[in-house]
């Protein structure tokens, strides 16, 4: 009987625990708000110059995108036409995603995920690519 227990127990902490690795895997890397800032600074968002600008102005606005609640539940037509066609990629199409750093070691991009009704439901700063 406590040998089933442990047993038991072992399969549900390996379960428990292969489950959280699987998530961190498929999320990926991501920065805070926090981290952002320290990285790359802050520049209030201007999104015609986001639109029009290099990496160094995009990653500059990171932190407002991030912190700008107002972005979260607009719909994806909304922030293509603000933000520009988006050159970025995670895991599916349609989560418009941009890039804000390409060096060959650290690729980072700003992703809008959206829900099913298609507006904004989160915000996040991905590493794309590399070590």
């Amino acid at each position: 009987m406590i040998k089933r227990k442990v047993f038991l127990i072992s399969l549900i902490v390996f379960g428990v625990s292969a489950a959280l690795m699987a998530q961190s895997f498929w999320k990926g890397q991501t920065m805070s708000a926090n981290q952002v800032a320290e990285k790359w600074g802050q520049e209030s968002l201007d999104m015609t110059k986001f639109k029009d600008g290099d990496y160094s102005i995009k990653s500059k606005m990171a932190y407002s995108i991030l912190t700008d609640k107002s972005l979260i539940g607009k719909n994806k037509k909304y922030i293509v036409d603000n933000f520009g066609s988006y050159d970025g990629f995670y895991f599916i199409d349609s989560y418009p995603a941009y890039i804000i750093q390409d060096q060959p070691k650290e690729v980072w991009q700003i992703v809008f995920k959206i829900n099913s009704d298609r507006q904004v439901r989160e915000i996040i700063v991905h590493k794309n690519c590399c070590e």
